[in-house]
């Protein structure tokens, strides 16, 4: 039998449930995919020169696609992996892979901008790019922050690649404004970026067809167990931030400062959630598709 592979989120919980031995006394035969962690994004080249930067039109929804309910193709690819959960939502009801219905997360995000910008208000956003990822969390989250001030006309939203690539243009002064979550946020917040907006959102995990319902069960289970321990002692866990941080920023940033990131949530993905989203992201015509496409929630989520 294949080992349950477990991509990385950029959160706390996996490297406890790790470190406390939690998954494997839940039976849970793994691997944590180290290399799989954000730690090897590679720096955005457009960053350090003059170059424009081009958007980059591929997202966490379009790697779901190409790994069919993997999070991407590849030995990097797990057997359980977390998105924003309007990405996860539509990838499931798609029938690129199956969503967990019995918990989400949570994460702190926020638009940024640097110290010295003159933007004060989420009103001095009209026209102002913000750098998000393309069919990822902080395009969507974006939308639904920025909506509650702005006409849409006037919400310019520039697609920075990964999560670390718009931290990489955010200091180097190629973007005024971007969109980030968990470690990402409270690096940029250490280097003088102030929030503009929360723009917190829900976070799903997915699982392939051919992944055993009971080991992401297994998995589950080990991750809320691992919230209470972070929970209570959050500064004992920080650390593990490390984990998640691209080598060149690792020496200039103290993750004891870092708030918690990402929470896991254990209630459920009801039905009313799923189809809410799913009239949401429709009526703003995010995807080629409509609403009709794809399988009913009992056939996209895994709530029994």
């Amino acid at each position: 039998m294949a080992k349950f592979i477990i991509q990385p989120h950029g959160r706390l919980n996996d490297w406890v449930a790790d470190e406390k031995g939690y998954f494997r006394e839940e039976g849970l035969d793994y691997d944590l995919n180290v290399e799989a962690s954000y730690r090897n994004v590679p720096p955005l080249a457009a960053a350090a020169s003059d170059a424009p930067i081009v958007d980059t039109l591929f997202g966490a929804f379009e790697r779901y696609a190409e790994g069919h309910g993997r999070k991407g193709g590849g030995d990097s690819a797990g057997d359980v992996s977390c998105a924003c959960h309007w990405t996860v939502n539509q990838s499931a009801k798609l029938h690129e892979g199956t969503m967990w219905g019995k918990a989400y997360s949570v994460c702190d995000a926020a638009i940024v901008v640097p110290g010295e910008s003159e933007i004060g208000a989420p009103e001095d956003m009209a026209g102002v790019e913000v750098a998000v990822g393309y069919h990822s969390g902080s395009h969507y989250s974006a939308l639904q922050a920025l909506e509650v001030f702005l006409d849409p006309q006037d919400i310019a939203l520039k697609f920075v690649g990964t999560s670390w690539s718009r931290v990489d243009a955010a200091l180097a002064r190629r973007i005024p404004a971007v969109n980030v979550w968990g470690p990402q946020l409270y690096l940029l917040e250490q280097k003088g970026f102030r929030r503009i907006l929360s723009t917190t959102f829900m976070m799903a995990f997915m699982f392939a067809a051919d992944v055993d319902s009971q080991d992401v069960e297994r998995y589950m289970r080990a991750l809320v167990r691992a919230q209470a321990d972070i929970d209570l002692e959050p500064e004992t866990y920080k650390h593990y931030f490390l984990n998640e941080i691209p080598e060149r920023y690792r020496d200039s940033v103290d993750v004891r400062r870092f708030g918690t990131g990402e929470r896991v949530v254990p209630q459920p993905y009801t039905q009313a959630i799923f189809e809410r989203t799913q009239s949401w992201m429709h009526e703003r015509g995010l995807f080629d598709v409509g609403q009709e496409t794809g399988g009913s929630y009992a056939e996209a989520v895994h709530s029994a």
